[in-house]
């Protein structure tokens, strides 16, 4: 999948972004933490969320609709925004791996981060 000009039109900068900001979580970027992109089923109205996990347990969750990835947009658009998420937190992603949760439904996404050893973003 190609990120097109016009889908960075729709991820635009963060200042872009209406509404209040949650402070930003606490990221330990020593490679111990697995980051997971996802989108339940139509159920949840949220739209895209970011989970950070650390030993099989969720640290933190972040719900993504505020930075641009609302329920409706496409997983290349809610994976950029979570990179760009994710380098703001100091972590650097190389790509995306998709779980398959067995479910039939195209509506639930699940995606994992792929993070080199020893990489975090350039601040």
């Amino acid at each position: 999948m190609m990120i097109t000009n016009r889908d960075l039109d729709v991820i635009g900068p963060l200042a872009a972004v209406p509404g209040p900001r949650a402070a930003a979580p606490q990221v330990d970027t020593g490679g111990a933490d697995e980051f997971e992109l996802l989108r339940d089923a139509p159920t949840a109205h949220a739209g895209w969320s970011l989970r950070c996990r650390r030993e099989a347990r969720v640290v933190w969750s972040m719900p993504l609709a505020p930075r641009g990835a609302a329920p409706g947009v496409r997983p290349g658009i809610a994976q950029a925004v979570a990179v760009r998420v994710l380098s703001e937190l100091g972590v650097f992603v190389s790509g995306w791996n998709q779980l398959d949760d067995g479910t039939e439904s195209d509506d639930a996404w699940r995606f994992v981060a792929r993070r080199p050893r020893h990489a975090s973003a350039l601040v």
